[in-house]
């Protein structure tokens, strides 16, 4: 390499070098001695500082010392005023609670101003909080004041009483419950008229304050109030009911079910009794609202528990006097009692003493029910007709028309009816309507037939029972009846017609006897007539007679008889052609060619024909 073999170039580059570090060296060195100029500086400044800083360290000792008791003088002097400013504010505040009964009372005098109630609840609540401030402190001078405050609370708490009577009155329109269906949702109150009522009732139900109590007399006025609101709502079925228990003394319009105003009467009351049960929770507090529930709704249900009692008490004095038609409004009422009952047994239960009288009531109008049918069964079975009095004529008894129209409308009533046994004991034994109906069939059967045998005249008799169980069979069959007594009991109501019918065919044997076959030779139309001696022309002519005579006398007899069923009546038109009209035709017939007399139309009155012309009016009314 010529250019680095160079000697000249070579020491002018090292020179160079040495010329940089030597100018380095120098301003190191430089800087190094300025540093320990400085810091010579520094050192000198802080001796001076630690020896100003211990100067100070000493004087702030010495002014501590000199400081500390006029600091805890200060703070001696602050508490005192702190106790003087608090004394003063204690004594102003006793001063306020002194004044504050008369400042309030012009205000509280104009009551409270609706419906903006907060104003007048504020004045009462300082009121009472100045009452019991005072009472509390028992301050000597303040028992004027704590009288002034007594006095003014007093007639404001009496204020905040009338105005909760007024808004709660007016919160409290009577429904028209005649005209309104009873699944109907019953009106509640207004939002805004309940939160009214809340807050009243919420400031009402303080007791007390301090020593002074004040007795919860909002509780009374919403007894009074809602008391009043369930009788007008059911006075419409209260009338009602009052009225139709006079009615009921004297009508005789059979009853239709569910016409009863006590049915209404009743799924009214326990509505609203659910109703107001509801509202007692949210109105008043808990602690009084059983007993304010129950002291509510005594008057409503004691005017429902009183007519009920009375219609039980009617109905069994009617019993005893053989009527019966207000049995059925009884049963009516009583399933109505039953339903109710179900349906509302938690609202019973919490109407205490109240809600147990509606049940006794329905228990009592069971036991009457369950009485009647054992007086009425007890009354056919001892009605055996001896001594009694029976019709003349063998038309149908009174006690059989009273027993079919009474069972026959108790049909109706099959379901509650067989509720009701089932509900208490019965005197028949029974265990289903079904049983009482039949037993009570039976026991009519017996009457009947005791009552045909006191008639002198067995073909009456016969009449009379013939009359007596068709009726009964008509009615059993259009009523539904023969379903619930069953196929058997039927059958023996047949028999019993059968027997009458068959009685009364009988009584037509003389007749059928007065043309019988007397050995006399027919006469063959065509053929020369048979020569009569003496004896057989008399006996002819004592037959035609007799038959005239017999049929005549049992037509006159019979003529009394009654029939009324038309059905029936045909019936034994028919039945008294087929017994004679055949045996006359053939008699007939058979000697009216003969030469038995030259007077034939003196003994032969009827021809086949006008004989059965005569039979066709027998038993019409007016024959």
């Amino acid at each position: 390499m010529p250019y680095l073999e160079n000697p000249q170039y070579t020491d002018s580059s090292q020179l160079d070098r040495r010329r940089d570090l030597e100018r380095k060296l120098r301003k190191d060195t430089e800087d190094l001695e300025l540093l320990e100029e400085s810091l010579a500086k520094t050192n000198v400044l802080t001796n001076k500082i630690e020896s100003m800083l211990s100067s100070f360290d000493y004087r702030l000792g010495r002014l501590e010392t000199s400081i500390l008791p006029i600091h805890r003088s200060t703070q001696k002097l602050t508490k005192l005023y702190d106790h003087i400013d608090g004394s003063l504010a204690q004594v102003q505040t006793v001063i306020d609670y002194f004044d504050i009964g008369t400042k309030e009372e012009a205000f509280l005098a104009r009551g409270p101003q609706e419906p903006d109630l907060a104003p007048f609840l504020k004045s009462v609540e300082s009121l009472k909080e100045a009452l019991i401030y005072l009472q509390r402190t028992k301050y000597k001078a303040s028992e004027r004041a704590t009288n002034t405050l007594k006095y003014t609370l007093t007639k404001a708490l009496g204020q905040l009483n009338n105005l909760f009577r007024k808004w709660l009155t007016a919160a409290s329109v009577p429904l028209d419950t005649l005209n309104r269906d009873v699944t109907a949702d019953i009106p509640f109150i207004p939002a805004d008229q309940f939160t009214n009522l809340s807050t009243l009732s919420l400031e009402l139900q303080t007791s007390s304050v301090g020593d002074l109590s004040f007795p919860p007399v909002y509780l009374k006025v919403y007894e009074e109030v809602r008391s009043a609101y369930l009788l007008k709502s059911l006075a419409p079925f209260a009338a009602a009911a009052k009225e139709q228990e006079q009615k009921g003394l004297q009508g005789k319009t059979a009853y239709v079910k569910g016409s009863s105003a006590l049915v209404g009467y009743t799924r009214w009351l326990l509505k609203l009794l659910k109703a107001e049960r509801g509202l007692t929770g949210k109105l008043l507090p808990k602690a009084n609202g059983l007993t304010s529930f129950q002291a509510t709704i005594t008057p409503a249900v004691d005017a429902f528990v009183q007519l009920g009692e009375s219609m039980c008490a009617r109905v069994k004095k009617n019993v005893s006097k053989r009527e019966y038609g207000d049995v059925f409004m009884l049963i009516d009422v009583v399933e109505g009692l039953l339903d109710g009952i179900r349906e509302y047994e938690g609202t019973i239960a919490f109407a205490g003493a109240k809600g147990s009288e509606i049940n006794d009531l329905a228990a009592n109008c069971k036991a009457v029910v369950i009485q009647v049918f054992a007086q009425f069964y007890e009354y056919i079975k001892n009605d055996t007709g001896k001594g009694a009095a029976i019709s003349v004529d063998g038309t149908v008894h009174e006690l059989t028309s009273t027993t079919l129209n009474t069972l026959r409308r108790l049909v109706e009533y099959n379901d509650v009816i067989d509720r009701i046994i089932a509900d208490g004991a019965n005197p028949m034994g029974a265990t289903t309507f079904a049983t009482i109906a039949t037993d009570i069939l039976t026991s009519l059967s017996i009457s009947l037939d005791a009552k045909a045998k006191t008639y002198k005249k067995p073909t009456l008799g016969a009449i009379f029972l013939l009359n007596n169980f068709s009726y009964v069979l008509k009615h059993v069959r259009s009523s539904g009846l023969a379903d619930v007594v069953g196929a058997l009991e039927i059958s023996r109501l047949e028999k019993s017609a059968l027997k009458g019918r068959q009685g009364y065919r009988d009584s037509w044997t003389p007749v059928i006897e007065a043309v019988s076959d007397k050995g006399i030779t027919a006469f063959t139309p065509g053929a020369a007539k048979p020569t009569l001696t003496n004896s057989q022309r008399t006996s002819i002519k004592d037959q035609f007679k007799n038959f005239n005579t017999e049929f005549e006398e049992t037509t006159r007899a019979q003529r009394a008889y009654s029939v009324p069923d038309p059905d029936l009546r045909a019936t034994l038109v028919k039945d008294i052609k087929a017994i004679i009209c055949p045996f006359y035709k053939q008699f007939y017939e058979k000697h009216i060619e003969l030469d038995f007399s030259k007077n034939q139309e003196k003994y032969v009155k009827y021809t086949p024909k006008t004989l059965e012309a005569a039979i066709e009016h027998f038993f019409e009314p007016d024959a």
